[in-house]
């Protein structure tokens, strides 16, 4: 999503409904390349999947964390050789 003014009010929702179910959501932030970040829990999360979250009716600690552990699970670990 380019273009988070168009769905303020959804972030907006999404963010009172996490602070609804208990879940710590921390102040947004933007990333040197414009995205909008907020710190949920103990995890860094997007506007764009917060508003994910919100459509599949998901925003609450549980669904945080599937989103999370499903992002762990797609994404492949690099590691870098030892150096000699």
């Amino acid at each position: 999503m380019s273009n988070y003014a168009e769905r303020a009010n959804d972030i907006v929702k999404a963010v009172h409904l996490l602070r609804q179910h208990g879940v710590a959501v921390g102040f947004p932030m933007q990333t040197a390349d414009g995205e909008i970040i907020f710190s949920v829990g103990k995890d860094t999360l997007t506007a764009d999947q917060l508003l994910e979250l919100l459509e599949r009716g998901e925003l609450h600690a549980e669904g945080v964390r599937r989103l999370v552990e499903a992002q762990a699970s797609a994404t492949p670990v690099r590691r870098q050789a030892a150096s000699s």
